[in-house]
């Protein structure tokens, strides 16, 4: 039996990335690959694609992949929390991790997202041919919560990077005021979910994936 990801492994002559060879390079992905919190996201836990269906409307096979387009136009606060909280991360890391923004990460043979920002291991992020990592790759994902994602960005991707196996991930929200706040978390040791360690107001301050101090309220902009 084959998988998705065993094409993606495969080094090619002249092509890939550190001899990772993935398809995220062209607009849609491969044939079932769900992508969280695009289109499908209510599907997100079906076992099969609608191509086991023959009933099944195609009508939009010629389209891009929806998840490769935004759903709504991305507020200032969104844009400022993405940059503020990556350019923050980049001025505290060791050595061997590197904050992100808006990079595929591979979360299984049928599945992949695109985190806001990813922490992920510095080998990996030296490629500038990559076009995707793998969640092992992946420390620490966020996700600015918006009003267009906020059932995707409160349930389904914290299950599917849970389930992944990413270590951390936290979530930005904005408060009545105007003011960001964010949840952190860490996998459960039995890595079924996430267990919150954290709501950070003004001073985003935990220990792991490293110690990190963040002032939320003087993020870069």
């Amino acid at each position: 039996m084959t998988s998705v990801l065993d094409d993606w492994l495969q080094p090619r002559p002249g092509g890939g990335a550190g001899g990772v060879s993935d398809r995220l390079s062209r607009l849609r992905p491969a044939v079932g690959e769900r992508r969280d919190g695009g289109v499908d996201a209510d599907h997100s836990d079906d076992d099969h694609s609608d191509a086991d269906h023959p009933d099944a409307d195609h009508s939009d096979d010629d389209q891009p992949d929806a998840g490769l387009i935004p759903t709504g136009p991305q507020t200032r606060f969104h844009e400022r929390m993405t940059y503020g909280l990556r350019t923050a991360l980049n001025a505290q890391v060791p050595g061997d991790l590197v904050a992100v923004s808006r990079m595929d990460v591979l979360l299984g043979p049928d599945r992949r997202a695109r985190p806001d920002v990813s922490l992920v291991d510095d080998l990996a992020a030296s490629d500038d041919r990559r076009t995707c990592y793998l969640a092992e790759e992946v420390r620490l994902v966020i996700e600015v919560v918006g009003p267009d994602s906020a059932a995707s960005d409160c349930d389904v991707r914290p299950r599917h990077y849970a389930a992944a196996g990413i270590p951390h991930f936290w979530r930005v929200e904005e408060s009545a005021d105007f003011r960001p706040f964010v949840y952190s978390f860490v996998l459960d040791a039995d890595g079924a979910g996430y267990q919150v360690t954290g709501v950070h107001h003004t001073r985003l301050a935990v220990d792991a994936p490293f110690p990190i101090a963040i002032d939320l309220e003087r993020l870069p902009r």
